[in-house]
């Protein structure tokens, strides 16, 4: 049996733990479930997260940093600023669409630890500003007549669709967001 690296260990225990957490929330999953899943010991896992915060903040980062990679290479096929809006909305359709899409994970998180004091809601809440500014950026560079107030009403639009999305029919949801994301680039943004 080979033996796993440090760095091997921690990969392992948050992936189950980020699959589980996304499943079925971080306050209902428990540190056993998350060492039972990874088949290692306990003192395996507490020696990578000390405590189910330190890894479910862990794992919000981690959902926070994707969302970030996923979105950045999405809007970098695009040389049209507008179409790099766009472009978010259309990684928000695909997915909203599928069938394990269970809400944006920042938001649940939002919702499961609301005390401002928690690592997690902190993570969550820089990721939301981290989102609001960089949709400022993109409207910047599209130029819209106010870039501030589209980042926000884009933001809101984002934050609907993945709330709505987790609850009703994921895939209308999405499109629908993607459309009125559309409209309001053009309302904001004239053509070059």
């Amino acid at each position: 049996m080979t033996r796993r690296t440090a760095e091997e260990n921690r990969r392992n225990i948050l992936e189950v733990a980020t699959r589980l957490y996304y499943q079925q929330g971080i306050r209902a999953v428990g540190m056993d479930a998350v060492v039972k899943e990874c088949g290692v010991g306990n003192a395996t896992v507490y020696r990578q997260f000390p405590t189910k915060d330190a890894l479910a903040t862990a794992y919000v980062r981690g959902g926070a940093d994707a969302w970030f990679e996923r979105m950045e290479q999405a809007a970098a096929e695009y040389v049209d600023p507008r179409q790099k809006l766009s472009a978010v909305f259309e990684v928000l359709a695909e997915d909203t669409a599928g069938a394990g899409y269970r809400g944006c994970p920042m938001l649940n998180t939002n919702t499961e630890f609301p005390e401002g004091d928690h690592p997690a809601h902190r993570v969550a809440v820089d990721h939301k500003q981290r989102v609001r500014d960089w949709l400022r950026t993109l409207a910047e560079q599209a130029g819209a007549e106010d870039p501030g107030l589209l980042a926000e009403e884009l933001l809101i639009v984002l934050n609907g669709a993945y709330a709505t999305a987790a609850v009703l029919d994921g895939r209308t949801y999405g499109n629908r967001a993607l459309g009125l994301a559309r409209r309001l680039i053009d309302e904001a943004c004239p053509q070059r």
